[in-house]
């Protein structure tokens, strides 16, 4: 062991200057971890597939190992969750435009558009008039309504990826979801495509979208069977190029440059397009089981034993697709095994400690996040504990740790009171927040903290920031040199130059976090006035909590 690696392990062996006992991690621990789960053995460890099954038989180990309690199903380690998977056939899908007394366009699949899915039908059509509805939001909070004047029953509704630039950054994040959906099929639409605008293809070009196009997708089935949260009012759905988009504004009140313009000064510019648009999507469809994976340490206040906070990574990755030099398998070193690992090693630091938390904690290695945060809807919606009873959600999805890091952002502290325990828990541990330097990708809402957020329970996430304390190194372009060229590929690797010690430090952070919420005397309470509250709040006011 390297100098600097035993410092780290032994030298914390005082009180923290937050009041809790310092966590000791071992860095070996997180790199056997992450080696392990991340191995080619493991194919990628997609939802629903034996190397997915592997892993989570060997977490559901190393929990049982650590001294923690089977939380899952009946007593087990494992909550079973159905599954429906949709893999697209792109060769088969049509986009056409027609312009009155026009000749008929035919997009191109794939170069001009990518189709989307359909969980109730292998093949699915529609052909109707088409509607440009900006960003496709109502948020009467910020003033903003792209359906002034506009009937979208029965039509194709054309809408932007993401949201305005001035959306303050809640809201940003809320509206370029799963909300927008809901609006368009609240309104009456019956196929949606989703323009890229230039700041979208800038965040994500084209050609990498094209790359993970063979990615599949899936949606829970409840107990009866069927698919949940699949939108059979839209009939098909796709997105559509910047280089495309022109296409789609043929001879209408505004092409597609102005169109963009307009929105992205944040005018309302809602109007019927002339063309009627024609979409086809086939896919294949199979139903699927994965499980989530849940361990428990049992609180020692009687008082408060039967409150949790709840630490979650998924566990999954994408399994085996398109090949890139020669390698097929995406292992997701980074995204997320090595959150699995820092799960364990938080769960192995807090069981070892000689006091017990007051509260009870739950570690959730979750499933099919990449799928669709799938895993922790379920959870959510389902807990394996009393709902009212879940007092925070602590989330960690891959780490960039690729350098020695010196400061973490804490996404949700704008939120929550879960921001003050968070910020002590960094300074105990030498690091410093920094801000969320991309905050146009709506990371809040993108993993699965966002299905707790949903359930009006308040949720952080801890993750490395583009802050270095080696000098030479821009912690900022390596990350997105990793975003551009490795994040959901197979280069997703323990060839990266993964800086272990890093990750073992943002566990110690986690454990002293986690064990900060779950000794305080109050439950984490989302701020006066915050958004996500007051959107979600209510959810967690019916559950008594």
């Amino acid at each position: 062991m390297s100098r600097p690696v035993a410092l780290m392990c032994f030298a914390l062996a005082s009180l923290s200057a937050a009041g809790a006992e310092a966590p000791t991690v071992r860095v070996d621990a997180i790199r056997a971890h992450v080696e392990f789960l991340s191995d080619d053995l493991l194919e990628g460890r997609a939802a629903g597939s034996p190397g997915y099954d592997l892993a989570a038989r060997y977490v559901a180990s190393q929990m049982r190992a650590l001294g923690l309690e089977p939380a899952g199903d009946g007593g087990g380690w494992l909550q079973a969750v159905a599954l429906i998977e949709a893999r697209r056939d792109l060769a088969a899908a049509t986009l056409s435009v027609r312009g009155p007394g026009a000749a008929e366009d035919r997009l191109v699949p794939v170069e001009d558009f990518i189709p989307g899915f359909h969980f109730g039908f292998t093949d699915s059509a529609v052909t109707a008039p088409a509607t440009y509805v900006g960003y496709g939001i109502h948020a009467p909070e910020v003033g903003h309504d792209d359906f002034v004047g506009i009937d979208l029953r029965d039509r194709i509704a054309v809408v932007l990826e993401g949201a305005p630039a001035g959306f303050p950054d809640s809201q940003r994040a809320h509206y370029s979801g799963r909300a927008k959906t809901d609006e368009l099929v609240a309104r009456g639409a019956i196929g949606i495509v989703t323009v890229d605008t230039p700041q979208e293809e800038a965040r994500v070009p084209w050609e990498r979208k094209k790359k993970l196009s063979w990615n599949p997708r899936m949606r829970r089935l409840d107990a009866a069977g069927v698919p949940v949260d699949a939108y059979p009012e839209i009939k098909a759905s796709a997105s559509v190029s910047l280089a495309a988009a022109p296409r789609l504004f043929a001879g209408a009140a505004q092409n597609a440059a102005e169109a963009f313009a307009a929105a992205g000064d944040g005018r309302f510019n809602s109007f019927e397009l002339p063309v009627e648009l024609s979409l086809s999507v086939r896919n294949s469809l199979a139903r699927a089981a994965s499980v989530n994976v849940i361990g428990l340490l049992r609180g020692s206040d009687p008082a408060l034993a039967g409150e949790y906070v709840v630490l979650t990574a998924h566990l999954d990755h994408l399994g085996r697709g398109t090949a890139f030099d020669g390698d097929d398998i995406y292992n997701g070193a980074l995204d997320n095994a090595a959150g699995i690992s820092i799960l364990l090693e938080t769960a192995r630091a807090l069981a070892d400690s000689p006091a017990r938390p007051r509260r009870s904690i739950l570690f959730i290695a979750l499933t099919a996040e990449e799928r669709g945060l799938l895993g922790s809807y379920h959870f959510a919606e389902h807990p394996t504990v009393p709902r009212e009873a879940l007092v925070a959600n602590i989330n960690t999805d891959m780490p960039e740790a690729l350098f020695p890091v010196a400061g973490m952002i804490l996404l949700g502290a704008p939120h929550t009171t879960l921001a003050d325990p968070a910020r002590k828990a960094l300074a105990a541990e030498g690091l410093v927040e920094v801000p969320d330097p991309t905050p146009e990708e709506v990371s809040f809402v993108r993993s699965d903290q966002y299905p707790f957020i949903r359930a009006g329970i308040p949720a952080i996430v801890v993750r490395p920031g583009a802050m270095s304390s080696d000098p030479a190194v821009d912690a900022r372009a390596v990350q997105r040199q990793f975003r551009l060229n490795d994040y959901h590929m197979p280069s997703d690797t323990t060839a990266l130059p993964i800086h272990w010690p890093s990750l073992a430090k943002q566990a110690q952070v986690t454990a002293r976090l986690a064990r900060l919420v779950a000794d305080a005397d109050a439950r984490p309470a989302w701020l006066p006035g915050d958004f996500f509250g007051k959107t979600f709040g209510s959810a967690r006011r019916a559950d008594g909590g």
